[in-house]
Formats: structure tokens, sequence, C-alpha cells
């Protein structure tokens, strides 16, 4: 598990709970069912009519990733190992890394050095490498925008419920009983979209954008690494430029 999103998840959503029992009135007055339809039921209602089920249908498993540590390696040590089969090639030749190119666990690295052991050449490995890092993007884009727009789906839908409980407040301005559950109506969904958007919704966005960043960094880093070793670069100027790309994404 992702310590750090676990952690601040948790303790967002305690702090919640401790302002609320700090208030002294209890969970009930925070507890409101058109509020809840208005919020709830509208964000899922509107998500639903945007997206493809296809895409709806991995947002669990999305949740699943910003939950869990990213599966991906270190750069220094991706790099370092892009170097030392550049090495081991250039002492050996290709047939020398087969082996330990099949034991390899990251699926994009084995297949872009799988490449190299097939005897490809960089103008292939390169724009096929580069082909699957565009389709990758453009799964983990939509999942993300997925996120973002439950975010701001919940803000708004907070607004309607807003604008639905003051209408409901001022059109019984005579009868103070129908005041309160109005003005519950009116501050609640406020409360709920806002939750919902910051506390729910805009974690998952930022935490997949950020692990999206990362794999996406590495695979660059593999197609570079690849197609200067299948273009019979040296070593000292595949090591300067991998190494130009870890000086970047550190800053």
């Amino acid at each position: 598990m992702d310590k750090s999103t676990i952690g601040g998840f948790g303790a967002g959503w305690a702090l919640m709970v401790l302002a609320i029992v700090l208030g002294g009135v209890g969970f009930t007055p925070y507890i409101d069912i058109p509020s809840v339809v208005i919020v709830f039921g509208g964000t899922i209602a509107v998500t639903t009519a945007q997206f493809e089920t296809s895409d709806l249908k991995r947002i669990a498993p999305a949740m699943k990733v910003a939950l869990n540590e990213v599966k991906v390696e270190p750069l220094p040590e991706l790099i370092e190992k892009i170097i030392f089969y550049a090495t081991e090639i250039k002492k050996h030749g290709v047939m020398q890394i087969e082996q330990k190119v099949l034991q390899e666990t990251n699926p994009y690295f084995k297949e872009a050095f799988q490449l190299l052991v097939d005897g490809a050449k960089s103008d292939v490995i390169q724009p096929l490498m580069e082909l699957k890092l565009e389709h990758m993007e453009k799964r983990h884009s939509s999942m993300i925008s997925i996120f973002g727009n439950i975010g701001g789906t919940a803000g708004a839908m907070g607004m309607i419920g807003t604008l639905v409980g003051l209408v409901a407040m001022l059109a019984n301005l005579s009868d103070p009983a129908a005041v309160g559950p109005a003005m519950a109506v009116a501050l609640l969904t406020t409360l709920y979209g806002a939750l919902t958007g910051t506390l729910f919704a805009g974690v998952f966005e930022s935490k997949l954008s950020q692990k999206h960043s990362k794999e996406v960094t590495a695979c660059e880093v593999i197609i570079l690494g690849a197609t200067m070793i299948a273009a019979e670069e040296s070593i000292g100027n595949i090591k300067m430029q991998l190494n130009a790309i870890l000086v970047d994404a550190s800053e």
C-alpha cells in the first residue's frame, strides 16, 4: 500500500470527523437525505452519462492503483540496468542478454529489449515503443479525467443543491418550521460536494497523475536507451543522455 496516500486520505477524513465531534452537536445534523440524493446521486448520474461503460468499469482498478505503491523502478536503477545491458552487448553481442531479458518483470522494458535481441534497428524500435507509450498515456489520461470530472461535478451538484435549498427556504419564509430543513439542504449539499471533490476525487486524480508521470518518464528512458543501443552509440554517450533525463526528472 502507498503509505502517503493512505495516511493523508485517512487523516483528512479523521480530521473532518473530529471537527464534527468537537462541534458538540453530533453527526445527526450533518446527515440530510435530499443533500445525499442531489450530490452523490447527481454526480453518479452525470459521470455515467459523460463516459463510456468500458471506462467506468476501470474506476475501481484505478483506485487500487492509486492506493498501492508504484511498481516502477527508480530512474537511477533503471539507467544503471540499461547501461549494464549496453555494456554486455558491446562486449559479448546481443545474444548475451537474451536470458536476462526474458526474466524482466517490466513488460515495457522486456518488449523493448526483446526487439534488440531480435535484431530490430533503432528506426523500428523507437516508433513502435512510442506508439505503445502513446496508447498507455491515453488509457491513463481517461482515468485521470474521470476523477477530475467527479470532483468538478460534485462541486457543481453541491451548488445546485444550495440553490434548491435557498429556493425552498425563500418560498417558505412564512413557515419557520420549513426554513431549517431548507437551509440544511442548502448548506449540506455544498459541504458534501466540497468533501467529495477534495477528499475523494481530488486525492485519486492527483495520485494517478503523479504515478502516470513517473511511468511515462521511465518508458521514455527505456525508449532512449534501447534506441541508442540499437544505433550502436558509445557507452559514454548513452550514459550522458540517460543521466540528462535523470537530472531533468529530479528538478
